[in-house]
């Protein structure tokens, strides 16, 4: 029993299909005991239905981004209202406010790169889980490994994201008044 031919019809040297091609198919598709297929139109129109696909994982990815840089800003800015007696005490004790400045930046960065290193290993983990699963029960073999690119834009632009996340409060922070903030609780 034949399951499948492979057809190559002659073509002129540095062209990637042959003009004949179409009428090689048109021929054999008339015999309706066969079914024909061109891999690579097949591919093609296949990338075009999912081809997008790519583009909602990305803009879902650049929400996730977004919000998580909207999180550490009023996760900072709701913690100095209820540390500005510790940065002026900080301050009393001699720290300049430009290093209250990158203190808080600091931390600001720091919640990033946890936030980043969390991110890759999960998306590692789960991408060698989700490989797994699908060369088993569709005997379909994915590479889950990580473009180191990818992964440097990606550190890169979530510490650059933390950095501007950290700036207000920061702001705040360096404008914490001493005097104010050290009068007795009441």
């Amino acid at each position: 029993m034949i399951t499948g031919i492979l057809l190559a019809v002659p073509s002129r040297g540095g062209r990637g299909t042959s003009a004949v091609l179409p009428q090689a198919f048109d021929m054999l598709r008339r015999d309706t005991s066969i079914t024909v297929a061109s891999p690579a139109n097949q591919i093609e129109r296949l990338f075009s239905i999912v081809g997008n696909v790519d583009r909602i994982f990305v803009a879902m990815a650049l929400a996730v981004l977004l919000s998580s840089g909207i999180g550490i800003l009023l996760a900072l800015w709701n913690s100095m209202e209820q540390r500005r007696r510790q940065i002026a005490i900080l301050r009393v004790l001699g720290c300049s406010r430009g290093r209250i400045f990158s203190l808080i930046i600091t931390e600001s960065v720091l919640i990033g790169v946890c936030g980043t290193l969390l991110g890759i290993l999960t998306c590692w983990f789960g991408a060698g889980l989700a490989a797994g699963q699908i060369q088993a029960r569709l005997g379909l073999v994915i590479d889950p490994r990580l473009d180191p690119t990818t992964i440097i834009i990606v550190i890169a632009g979530t510490l650059v994201l933390a950095t501007l996340a950290g700036l207000a409060p920061a702001i705040r922070a360096y404008r914490t008044s001493v005097a104010e903030n050290l009068r007795p609780i009441s």
